[in-house]
């Protein structure tokens, strides 16, 4: 007959626990095996910094994408969060209310606050900025000084 002391079945379990949980997180480091740099970057709009937006980067090569906050035209990506070496494809955005009222597309009888984008779409949609991030990170902050799009003229 097989003796069960019951006293050691919290312990077994707890040990299980433990040995699963750092096999999904790993020990002291990011689940997905990239190397997570410290970023730190400012963000300008025609000479002024952009008062709150989003910063995306998309890895291009290895390496996983990241997204910060903008606040006062300054981001930080730290921890997990931050960049693996490698080039990035870098979009930037800024969405606020214009201070008009529409109707809401889910609700056309209910008024919303009309928004838009005030980052051109050169550093968004259709970005051409890059990051190439070295290997033991950058040595200064990302700087990014964007321009509004010129305006049009009339036509003669």
């Amino acid at each position: 007959m097989i003796s069960t002391n019951l006293s050691m079945i919290p312990r077994v379990m707890a040990a299980v626990f433990a040995l699963a949980l750092m096999t999904i997180v790993g020990c002291g480091g990011s689940a997905d095996n990239f190397e997570h740099l410290p970023i730190d970057g400012t963000i300008t709009l025609d000479g002024t910094p952009l008062k709150s937006g989003r910063v995306s980067f998309i890895a291009q090569d290895k390496g996983g994408s990241a997204s910060a906050d903008v606040n006062e035209g300054a981001f930080q990506l730290r921890g997990a969060d931050g960049l693996s070496p490698g080039p990035y494809r870098v979009e930037i955005y800024s969405i606020q209310p214009t201070g008009k009222k529409v109707p809401s597309a889910e609700d056309p009888t209910t008024m919303i606050d009309e928004t838009k984008n005030l980052v051109p779409k050169q550093y968004n949609a259709q970005s051409e900025l890059k990051a190439d991030i070295p290997a033991g990170g950058p040595k200064e902050p990302l700087s990014y000084a964007l321009k509004s799009a010129p305006a049009k003229r009339a036509p003669r």
